[in-house]
């Protein structure tokens, strides 16, 4: 397994073809440039795709270094849906976040052999907190879109999971389902998830304490 996860120079060097498009992509993007961003992001995919098979079990049949590429596709296109997302692009957003939910799906469903999932594919960002992040930008689509049924199953879809070791990456969604239940005349509903996003915020904020403020 090291041997395979040993990259050659020519990966190397897309490695870094990659961190350069990517590194400004994400500059435009702070800037709120969305437009400039897309196109940065999408050369540094460009790079990434030439090592990455689309089909999973093919990858699997082939164990090798490319799994590593996987994450870094997978936090780019994310950056990706996002800033589409904020240009009201939301039909090419929602395809890019459900292109996302397949792919950990499929992930999910075959077997790696016991390897972890921090260098098959969900690296740097843990899987569980992709899967999150996804379905808040879907449940943000559908709140734009004032679909507020979906908006709702969407953000609920990321309350699943408890807090872990990544708290401090942790959107707290209840003030957005407190929104969306106002909007759809459930008071009830709204009273409660304002309860929730406040006890919500103490464990984040007890979580960083424990962490002694270190990321």
């Amino acid at each position: 397994m090291n041997e395979e996860l040993r990259l050659n120079s020519e990966e190397v060097d897309t490695i870094e073809s990659y961190n350069k498009f990517n590194n400004i992509g994400f500059e435009y993007f702070s800037r709120g440039d969305y437009e400039s961003a897309i196109k940065n992001m999408e050369k540094a995919l460009n790079f990434l795709e030439i090592y990455i098979p689309t089909n999973i079990k093919y990858i699997l049949e082939n164990l090798s270094h490319r799994l590593l590429f996987l994450g870094l596709k997978n936090e780019l296109l994310l950056q990706l849906g996002i800033s589409y997302r904020k240009l009201g692009h939301y039909y090419k957003a929602r395809r890019i976040f459900e292109d996302l939910l397949y792919f950990i799906k499929e992930f999910d469903s075959n077997n790696f052999l016991g390897f972890e999932d921090v260098i098959l594919g969900f690296y740097p960002i843990p899987k569980d907190e992709l899967l999150r992040r996804v379905w808040n930008e879907i449940g943000l689509i559908y709140k734009e879109l004032k679909m507020y049924n979906k908006a709702l199953d969407a953000f609920y879809k990321t309350t699943y999971k408890p807090l872990n070791n990544h708290s401090h990456l942790y959107h707290n969604p209840w003030l957005e389902i407190a929104y969306l239940h106002e909007q759809l005349g459930n008071s009830k509903e709204a009273k409660s998830a304002k309860k929730k996003f406040k006890k919500t915020n103490r464990q984040i904020e007890k979580a960083d304490k424990k962490r002694g403020g270190q990321w």
